[in-house]
């Protein structure tokens, strides 16, 4: 005859889904890391095409508001700056 050991299903039931809780909170965590890196590059890759726009014609507007992030360029002593939430984006040609 089988004995039915109720508490060992109900233990391993319970550890089965910790170890689920576990997982969802840490891809979350990845993935919402992933997605302020990815940010992070469109800033900077933004930036730069602000800055070439600038190089390229003195009709582009200041600021410049791409996916409603507003970007504004400054341009000193050949050196150029693109800022956008707080950060500065700092740009000096070779010589």
């Amino acid at each position: 005859m089988r004995l039915h050991r109720e508490g060992f299903v109900l233990a391993e039931s319970l550890v089965a889904l910790s170890i689920s809780v576990l997982i969802i909170f840490t891809l979350t965590y990845c993935v919402k890391e992933e997605f302020k890196l990815i940010n992070h590059w469109e800033e900077r890759v933004n930036a730069h095409k602000i800055v070439l726009l600038n190089l390229q014609s003195k009709n582009v507007p200041n600021p410049l508001v791409i996916k409603d992030k507003k970007y504004f360029f400054e341009s000193n002593n050949n050196e150029y700056r693109v800022t956008v939430n707080k950060n500065v984006y700092q740009i000096k040609p070779a010589t």
